[in-house]
């Protein structure tokens, strides 16, 4: 698979990301949504943030390739700076 397509609106609804996203070029605000999605990510595989209700931990065991995952998306994170 190369890629996944999603076709995303923001509404004031969502009061916080609306914010984030207003002043922000058109062609940069995927690359935002993206840069948020990670730093998300990274926060629930570090047990940073608390698990959406509708996304309840898993009751298996991760496979083992999760750590790895989560260290990339920490390590992005970390990249980043405060630039954020």
């Amino acid at each position: 698979m190369s890629g996944i397509r999603v076709v995303l609106t923001v509404t004031p609804s969502s009061p916080e990301l609306f914010a984030a996203l207003k002043d922000i070029p058109a062609r940069m605000r995927a690359e935002r949504i993206r840069t948020l999605a990670t730093l998300g990510l990274a926060a629930l595989a570090t047990g940073a943030a608390p698990r959406p209700r509708d996304n309840p931990a898993p009751t298996e065991k991760a496979p083992d390739t999760a750590p790895v995952r989560a260290g990339r998306a920490v390590s992005f994170a970390k990249s980043l700076g405060e630039d954020l």
